[in-house]
């Protein structure tokens, strides 16, 4: 059944009113016009997106957990969960990225880059590059409520501010065995070396497998590549010379391949 020509998919379910009228009702809530229009109006509207059960009831207890009179909302495949947001505007969208039809990373492509969205999913292979859809977190399954509440915080502090979802500020990376979170705001600079990549932060340095020129496509703009083995924040740019430039008590060196191009972002006046 095609939920955009048809009506709703067999894979979306309202939480926990069926009703079709009425999408969605916090949890103990009887159907009816007066609660739509009235009571709820303005609450919190999650969509979760996961085709596993279990999961799916989990985040719900969680959501309701955190905002008991949260609206939420359910879809278990790829193509129904585009619809929904597509349909009815969705405060959170909570996604799985593997799904039946279409997979997570296909949601984000079809969905409004400015929807606020937590990742949550087995894979963690995709937490760098799922930053490039300006998703709000990464969660990795299984979810304990310490983490998803500190997902819901952060959602919840962009929406307050009113912030519009633009460059990520945050992403993850695989340290070792570890994935860890990495505020793109203090790296000063990155370097490659051999296989690796080295982050140079305000009061620390990460290192992580990754390739120079896949992580330079992945890097919001702010970050500019300047030499085969550099990429720079221009944020953190304090000088450039013939040779190169100062970042902190570091000299970069600026290859003349990239030397034009980075004068050009460099907004002089």
């Amino acid at each position: 059944m095609d939920p955009e020509t048809t009506g709703p998919s067999p894979h979306y379910r309202p939480t926990p009113c069926q009703s079709g009228r009425i999408p969605c009702q916090p949890a103990g809530a009887s159907c009816g016009p007066a609660e739509a229009q009235g009571d709820y109006f303005g609450a919190v509207r999650i969509l979760i997106v996961d085709d596993d059960p279990l999961t799916a009831d989990l985040l719900e207890h969680h959501c309701l957990k955190v905002e008991p009179k949260a609206l939420v909302e359910r879809a278990t495949d790829g193509k129904a969960a585009a619809a929904a947001v597509r349909d009815r505007s969705a405060d959170l969208v909570l996604l799985d990225l593997d799904l039946p039809g279409m997979n997570g990373r296909e949601v984000l492509e079809a969905i409004d880059p400015d929807q606020p969205v937590v990742i949550i999913t087995g894979d963690p292979t995709f937490a760098l590059e799922a930053f490039r859809f300006n998703v709000v977190d990464y969660l990795v399954k299984p979810v304990s409520f310490e983490r998803f509440a500190r997902a819901w915080r952060k959602a919840n502090d962009k929406r307050s501010r009113g912030v519009k979802q633009g460059e990520p500020e945050r992403v993850f990376i695989r340290t070792g065995s570890d994935i860890v979170q990495l505020d793109l705001s203090q790296v000063r600079y990155i370097k490659s070396e051999s296989n690796y990549v080295r982050f140079a932060l305000d009061d620390r340095e990460m290192t992580s497998l990754l390739n120079m020129k896949d992580l330079e496509r992945k890097l919001p703009d702010r970050f500019a590549r300047v030499h085969r083995s550099y990429i720079v924040n221009l944020a953190h740019v304090e000088k450039l010379n013939s040779t190169d430039v100062k970042i902190g008590r570091d000299l970069i060196p600026v290859s003349e391949t990239y030397r034009n191009e980075l004068i050009k972002r460099l907004d002089l006046l």
